[in-house]
């Protein structure tokens, strides 16, 4: 009878870590997430070929010329192709996906970010 009385008269102890414990495993470092965005290369338009902002075409290595092609029709060529671009084009047997970015139709040139 002793202990049961003791255990009901005292108050329950919790320890103050216990109540943040919670809260201490949360991140809160980074509240936004930093994006990553995929590269995107410089390419010229063929001529008569209008595309627009999230057309999706294909990337192929013809050679030392990258081109973009829509279906079986090249539609653009990339304008000086980076070492790095070629490694990665040959290393996956020399296509891609890639999806457009951003188009300025004064210059014909088209940004195309590789998938």
């Amino acid at each position: 009878m002793g202990i049961e009385f003791i255990r009901r008269a005292a108050p329950s102890f919790h320890k103050g870590l216990d109540h943040s414990r919670i809260a201490l495993g949360t991140p809160m470092l980074f509240t936004q997430r930093p994006d990553c965005a995929p590269r995107a290369y410089a390419a010229t338009q063929s001529n008569g070929v209008n595309l627009g902002i999230g057309d999706e075409v294909g990337v192929c290595l013809d050679g030392e010329t990258v081109l973009a092609v829509f279906g079986l029709t090249p539609v653009a060529v990339f304008n000086s192709p980076s070492v790095e671009l070629l490694k990665a084009l040959g290393e996956s047997f020399g296509e891609a996906c890639g999806r457009v970015q951003e188009v300025h139709t004064l210059s014909g040139i088209v940004e195309i970010a590789i998938c």
